[in-house]
């Protein structure tokens, strides 16, 4: 090979190698900017689009590149209780207690908008609990393609599913996940791999189908190519469960479904029968989860077959571009869905999770927007007032003009929207929230441990 030849072919295989290295780095989908409210999620009547902010030089950050360590840009901000709330997460402690002797493993279930999307935040928040409590699998994931570096799978399904999710128009949820799927009348299937390139480690040990069918449903169940279940789902118009354990994690799951009338799958869980799972229930462009729109039987059924140890309600970046002199819509529809919440697991402690730090282009610099502090001011009055906890994620971030830094350090900690957190950025985010959940635990125990003290003295 000629002088001439050997450089061009060190040229091209370098051109190769930061493709796929480009490619591997940005391998969850772009997040775009919020989109705009629902009109039946909060009343537009009182939101108009926010006029560009008058700039002020003191709360202006021009455009320099960070080299700071990154766990400096997170601070330490406690979880916030009521004053006349005694009970803070004792809930959740008094069942890690006895975590060993129950016969299913104990769920945070955590709603969010599109910063927790792809995994993010909770992604790290599981693999921390995990590592203390046990436990290993996802949790709960929506029957629809599903793509996981955190859990190193991959999830696949045949065109013959209808899926209905809360961005439908008239939609109903009949699943806790607000998306499910519908077979009717056909053949289906879906298909769980490993990633094998991803060097996966052991996972998920048992995968629960939770199902409604109008007709008995005949069903194939593969490892690879060898056949390790057959048989018949019998009717049922309310929510069950279909359970397969594994002595390891499967390498190549399928499932083959043979639908005489409609078969609805309202969810999957990947998991483990023991210790902790996070459940990730991500809701693009909304501003809380609707219950309150949902087939509220459903969830409830749902709800019955699972053991919830807390709730996390992570909201709020889709009102931000959006003036009201009080939020006053906002608040009332929050507050159904926490009174819904309450109603059907009242012992359930619930973590409110305020509005991360956000900015817009002003000229040539970005700036936050001003709306930040009503709205999180809005989300701290229904978390105290229904005795839920609260976390101000602005302030963790470092406060007003926060995301800007963010955007600019190395690596970068947000996206380039100055909206949602980088893969980095969400893990900081996670790995923190980890932190303040087993100090707090920690305290309750010691309450718990002295309390028990105090009875066996009397």
């Amino acid at each position: 090979m000629t002088p001439g030849k050997e450089l061009l072919y060190f040229l091209t295989t370098l051109i190769v190698f930061i493709a796929l290295l480009t490619w591997w780095e940005n391998d969850e989908p772009v997040v775009t900017a919020p989109v705009a409210l629902h009109d039946q999620k909060v009343d537009s009547s009182s939101l108009k689009p926010q006029p560009a902010a008058s700039v002020s030089p003191d709360t202006l950050v021009k455009a320099n590149s960070s080299t700071q360590d990154s766990g400096s840009f997170v601070k330490r901000i406690p979880l916030v209780f009521s004053q006349t709330d005694s009970l803070h997460l004792s809930g959740l402690q008094a069942k890690l207690t006895h975590l060993s002797k129950s016969s299913l493993p104990l769920r945070i279930v955590y709603f969010g908008d599109s910063q927790i999307e792809n995994d993010r935040i909770t992604g790290a928040l599981r693999k921390e609990l995990q590592a203390v409590f046990g436990g290993r699998g996802p949790g709960f994931i929506a029957l629809d393609s599903y793509y996981s570096t955190n859990h190193q799978l991959i999830i696949e399904t045949s065109d013959s599913w209808e899926v209905k999710t809360f961005q439908d128009p008239d939609f109903e949820s009949k699943s806790i996940l607000f998306k499910h799927s519908i077979l009717t009348k056909d053949q289906g299937w879906f298909r769980i791999r490993r990633i094998k390139r991803l060097s996966p480690k052991p996972d998920y040990s048992l995968m629960k189908l939770y199902y409604t069918a109008n007709d008995s449903c005949h069903i194939e169940v593969r490892d690879g190519k060898k056949l390790i279940y057959e048989g018949v789902l019998a009717p049922h118009r309310k929510v069950s469960t279909l359970d397969f354990r594994f002595n390891q994690t499967p390498e190549d799951i399928r499932v083959d479904f043979d639908v005489k009338d409609s078969l609805s799958v309202t969810g999957l869980s990947l998991e483990s029968e023991t210790g902790v799972l996070v459940d990730n229930v991500a809701l693009r462009g909304l501003s809380y989860p609707e219950f309150l729109k949902s087939d509220q039987q459903v969830l409830q059924e749902m709800f019955d077959q699972v053991d919830v140890g807390m709730f996390v309600l992570h909201f709020g970046v889709n009102l931000v571009p959006y003036q009201s002199k009080d939020y006053r819509h906002f608040k009332t529809h929050f507050q159904q869905q926490l009174s819904f919440l309450k109603a059907i697991r009242p012992e359930v402690p619930i973590l409110l999770v305020g509005v991360s730090d956000m900015a817009q282009r002003q000229a040539d610099h970005f700036q936050s927007y001003g709306t930040i502090p009503k709205i999180k001011k809005v989300q701290q009055e229904l978390a105290l007032e229904n005795h839920t906890a609260f976390w101000d994620l602005q302030a963790v971030m470092g406060g007003t003009g926060a995301m800007v830094k963010w955007v600019q350090a190395q690596p970068a900690l947000g996206r380039k929207d100055y909206v949602h957190f980088s893969r980095e950025g969400a893990r900081l985010i996670g790995n923190e929230l980890a932190q303040l959940i087993l100090n707090e635990l920690s305290r309750e125990k010691d309450t718990i441990s002295h309390d028990e003290s105090l009875a066996a003295y009397r």
